[in-house]
């Protein structure tokens, strides 16, 4: 027996949904409306979750992203039960997480047999184990909807950075115009002492200096992001054999360690690989900082969003100016 919150605005539907789900054995748990599905999902922890699009206040495309996007919910299968059956709507339920979209035209069995497929899928994602539940979290309406905020908020910072760095294609006149204006992308998002993107094939370093920086951290950096390209598949290059070309975006490079207010020698170094068209890794993209633990969470998950656009944007360029 599995327990199952449904959530429709309609009481019809759910007496149907209900009447079909208690036949085989299920404990159902009714919610009327999207903030009532995710109050119920949070609180009881259920098994599976049978969502309307179409509800007041939170539609079922809106409660299935807060339950996907939370790690508390994120393992218990959606199924989506509408009326709307246009491709838009089959790849928005996607783009939200769900798991398997159904219409309001269904046969008991094709329900009873959607819900048995999601349980058994969700088992076998876990090896078979059962699901370890967190304690059980009481939100209230105004919760609810502060998460949808933040949500949407963060979605459309998302939509933002990776408008941001595909524009630069439209944009940018040649490769090094395209490095460039990433690497401006990612000082007004992220936020760095140095940035580079360094291309295997070319042996070239395009560095920029977004704050002022001591030389000791400079040649650190070069060192780390060429073990970066080599440990990435890249290739294996010598930093003294680099044709490196800074920009002065905003910073400098300092010789005098007592002119900078900050830290002298790099504290924090992370790099990715760009891979271009056919998963191949034609550089890396690096950046350093000497403040200690200087990218986050949200600084980290921007890099992961934009890595591949950024990685196609320069892969691009690199072709074109090759050609």
């Amino acid at each position: 027996m599995a327990r199952i919150v449904i959530a429709d605005d309609s009481p019809t539907l759910r007496r149907i949904v209900t009447s079909v789900l208690t036949k085989e054995g299920h404990e159902v748990l009714p919610a009327e409306d999207g903030i009532s599905a995710v109050q119920a999902v949070l609180r009881e922890q259920p098994d599976a979750v049978v969502l309307d699009v179409q509800m007041p206040r939170v539609s079922g495309f809106i409660a299935a992203r807060l339950l996907k996007d939370d790690w508390q919910t994120a393992d218990i299968p959606v199924v989506m039960l509408t009326s709307l059956d246009a491709a838009s709507d089959r790849y928005w339920a996607g783009q939200a997480g769900v798991d398997r979209y159904l219409t309001k035209d269904f046969e008991a069995p094709e329900l009873a047999g959607t819900i048995e497929e999601v349980l058994l899928a969700a088992t076998a994602a876990r090896g078979g184990r059962p699901r370890l539940t967190p304690d059980a979290l009481e939100l209230s309406e105004e919760d609810v909807l502060s998460r949808v905020c933040d949500l949407l908020d963060r979605k459309l910072f998302e939509s933002s950075v990776a408008q941001s760095v595909m524009a630069i294609a439209a944009t940018a006149n040649g490769l090094e115009a395209s490095v460039a204006a990433l690497l401006g992308v990612l000082q007004r998002f992220v936020g760095y002492d140095l940035a580079a993107v360094m291309l295997g094939a070319e042996s070239t370093a395009y560095v920029a200096v977004g704050e002022p920086t001591a030389r000791s951290h400079y040649d650190s950096f070069l060192a780390a992001a060429v073990d970066g390209l080599s440990t990435s598949g890249g290739s294996s290059l010598e930093a003294a054999a680099l044709d490196v070309r800074v920009a002065q975006a905003g910073g400098k490079l300092v010789d005098d360690p007592d002119e900078l207010s900050g830290g002298v020698e790099m504290a924090t170094f992370l790099s990715m690989p760009l891979r271009g068209h056919g998963g191949v890794v034609v550089g890396v993209l690096a950046l350093s900082s000497a403040v200690k633990q200087a990218f986050g969470e949200t600084a980290l998950s921007t890099l992961k969003l934009i890595e591949g656009p950024a990685a196609i944007v320069i892969d691009n360029a690199r072709l074109a100016s090759a050609g």
